[in-house]
């Protein structure tokens, strides 16, 4: 993981770091976000954001393949 060492001017940009961060490019793209280590993420942080319902749903109509499969495929490509 690429380390960066955030100066005072950079730090006073990013809000001194007190509240999670989205970066974007210049065209507003979503780059990723930061949320800093002081921040505890509470319950509904950690939501999975769709229902239990659709979870369920999609575990049920899942159509996998087997491991054996996969890793039959996965040697031929190495």
């Amino acid at each position: 993981m690429t380390q960066i060492t955030v100066d005072a001017s950079l730090l006073a940009r990013l809000h001194g770091l007190a509240e999670p961060l989205v970066f974007c490019d210049e065209r507003g793209q979503v780059l990723g976000r930061f949320v800093p280590d002081t921040i505890q993420p509470t319950a509904d942080d950690l939501e999975p954001g769709i229902s239990y319902e659709e979870l369920r749903r999609r575990s049920e109509t899942f159509q996998g393949r087997p491991l054996s499969e996969l890793l039959a495929e996965w040697e031929k490509r190495k």
